[in-house]
This record gives C-alpha cells, sequence and structure tokens, in this order.
C-alpha cells in the first residue's frame, strides 16, 4: 500500500519537470522569432517603409499568439510521459514562422508563407487533440471534468474553424495579390487585407487571455489535489 503514493509523488515531480521543459523550449523559440521579426524591421523602420508597418505588428502578434496558446496548452494538459513528435512539431512549426517574419516587406511572400504557418498550427492543434484523448486521467471531480471539456471544447473549435479560416483568409490574400498586383500592390489593397489580419489577430490573442483565465481557478484545483 505505501508503494502507491510513491508513484503518485515520482508522476507529479515528472509532470512538473515535462512543464518546465516544455515552458522552457517555448520561450526559447519564440525568442527566436522574435529577434528574426527585429532583424526583419530595422530596415523598414529606418527608411520608413509605413506600409510594412501594419506587417510589423502582425508579425509580432504571430509571436504573442503561439507563446501565450502554447503556454496555456502546456499548463492544461502536457504531462508526462514527455511527447517527442508533438514537441519536434514546435520546431518545424517555428521554423515555418521565422521564415515568415522575414517578409513584412513583401505582401506576397507573406501571406503564402503565413498560409503555411497557418496549416502547421492546425496540424499542431490536431496533434494536441491526440495528446488530450490518449493521455487523459479520468475526472476525480466537477472542476478537473469542466476542465477537461474546456479543453476539449477549444482544441475542437480551433480545428473545425479558426485554423481552417486563418488558412483560406491568408491563401486568398496570396492569390489576391498575385493575381491583382496592380491593386494590390500599386494601389494599397493589400492594407486592406493585412488591416484583417491585425482584427483577427488581436481577437485570437485576447481570446488566449481570456481562455487562461477561465481555467486558472480549475488549474489551481488540479495542482492543489
Amino acid at each position: 500500500m505505501a508503494q502507491e503514493p510513491d508513484l503518485r509523488v515520482a508522476r507529479d515531480r515528472l509532470d512538473q519537470a515535462v512543464v518546465n521543459i516544455e515552458l522552457t523550449l517555448i520561450s526559447i523559440i519564440q525568442g527566436l522569432a522574435l529577434a528574426v521579426l527585429a532583424g526583419a524591421a530595422v530596415q523598414p523602420i529606418l527608411q520608413l517603409q509605413w506600409q510594412a508597418f501594419p506587417y510589423i505588428v502582425a508579425g509580432l502578434l504571430v509571436v504573442l499568439i503561439f507563446w501565450s496558446r502554447a503556454l496555456v496548452h502546456t499548463l492544461s494538459f502536457i504531462r508526462w510521459p514527455l511527447e517527442f513528435g508533438h514537441t519536434f512539431a514546435y520546431f518545424g512549426a517555428t521554423l515555418i514562422e521565422a521564415v515568415a517574419l522575414t517578409q513584412v516587406a513583401e505582401p506576397a511572400h507573406w501571406f503564402a508563407l503565413n498560409a503555411l504557418y497557418a496549416l502547421a498550427v492546425w496540424g499542431l492543434y490536431a496533434w494536441d487533440l491526440r495528446v488530450v484523448l490518449r493521455d487523459a486521467r479520468p475526472p476525480t471531480n466537477d472542476e478537473e471534468r469542466a476542465l477537461q471539456d474546456d479543453i476539449l471544447r477549444d482544441q475542437r473549435l480551433n480545428i473545425r474553424f479558426m485554423m481552417p479560416a486563418a488558412v483560406a483568409f491568408q491563401a486568398l490574400s496570396w492569390w489576391l495579390v498575385l493575381r491583382y498586383p496592380q491593386a494590390m500592390l500599386e494601389h494599397g489593397g493589400h492594407l486592406l487585407l493585412i488591416a484583417l489580419t491585425l482584427a483577427f489577430s488581436v481577437h485570437y490573442l485576447l481570446g488566449g487571455v481570456r481562455l487562461l483565465r477561465r481555467r486558472q481557478h480549475w488549474l489551481l484545483l488540479r495542482a492543489a489535489n
């Protein structure tokens, strides 16, 4: 009978170790992405290329969204054992993200690469759902059940609606810039597309903030048990 509590303590320690690894990884890779964005933003800012400014802001929002959403996911359901495939996928998505962030002055390249990046994030959400369903532990109280339901609801919302919409919009924007270069580039039509991207990004970032606020009490109770 004395062995079971020891196993639970060991599992809790490993859970915490995995969470620390994930949080450190997320901060490092998004710090690198931010450094790439800063490098790409130097010339447009110094040369006052004002049409690139919305893309720089959108790039910053991309970094903040990845960091905040990954943090919420880690705190919510990442546990022992460490899921290497999921962790490796972070590197792949960040590579695409970083390449996209270098294109703040090239709208066609920006939208094309961000469509690919949104596709990668869509895949990450699908992988996350697989991890949640595979590793879910039976809830022992109403709070744990509420947290689990909220996690599943958010994952499915992103898989079925949010990420497909992001992929479709970025791909459509890329096609419009290529198909109508004069209207989109010379007459500033691309600014409407990036403005819509900014509106969606702000909404999505604030959604992540609300998500953590909604879960913080459930997460605290789970940690106390």
